[in-house]
């Protein structure tokens, strides 16, 4: 390889996977059937981000919601969207331009990867299956395979600890800034998509180590990273 990045980790939704529309349709759904007013597409955009919980109380209650505490009333309605998504994970969800082509490359330039998401980790394998992207992924991930989720760096350094490869030597892909905190404190280098979903913001405004339009970009990007001088 004419890189020294030796394994990168991808965030999922808004990363890999434009899966707002049907995280859309799953939202709308509940709040239709508990008579609130539904979303538009673009609102749920801003929503995304800390798995569905946070994104149902965002949803139900406005962008700043946290979800509660044994609420056993919101269990369910989680219950509830989660069923419903489950069995809608792709029906308008699509990689982004460039992503096949590029797990591919880096693929065949032996180099492992894995997914890090939010998402709970069945329906994370399942639409990754459902897209066919499953086969380039030594491990995923999700928001309930171990005790913590991003923005905690333990999900990053639990693959890397799998993988046998120091933080510094591999790179997070991301879109938001729950990607961007984990790395810093994975001490990992991380990249932004400019796609994605960001309540907002834009990627430059998080400060990560690149932005990137493109998936091509990403072969150039991990040169540029070999280039700079590892941590004594």
């Amino acid at each position: 390889m004419s890189f020294a990045v030796r394994a990168i980790l991808f965030d999922l939704d808004g990363t890999l996977v434009d899966s707002a529309p049907d995280l859309c349709g799953a939202m709308n759904y509940l709040l239709a059937m508990r008579g609130h007013p539904v979303l538009a597409l673009e609102q749920v955009r801003d929503l995304v981000g800390q798995g569905g919980r946070a994104l149902l109380a965002r949803g139900l209650w406005g962008e700043g919601a946290i979800p509660p505490q044994n609420d056993p009333h919101f269990e369910e309605a989680v219950a509830v969207f989660l069923s419903y998504y489950g069995n809608h994970l792709t029906d308008h969800s699509t990689p982004y331009p460039g992503v096949l082509p590029m797990l591919q490359w880096f693929q065949q330039q032996g180099v492992p990867m894995a997914v890090v998401t939010n998402k709970p980790e069945a329906l994370a394998q399942r639409m990754l299956e459902q897209l066919q992207l499953d086969r380039f992924f030594v491990h995923v991930v999700g928001g309930d395979t171990l005790t913590t989720c991003k923005p905690d760096a333990e999900p990053l350094l639990y693959v890397l600890n799998q993988l046998h490869i120091p933080p510094h030597q591999a790179l997070m892909v991301g879109d938001s800034e729950i990607d961007v905190v984990a790395a810093r404190q994975a001490g990992c280098p991380v990249v932004l998509m400019s796609h994605g979903y960001r309540h907002g913001m834009t990627a430059q405004q998080l400060s990560p180590d690149g932005v990137l339009d493109h998936f091509d970009q990403l072969r150039t990007l991990c040169a540029v990273l070999a280039d700079k001088k590892e941590p004594s």
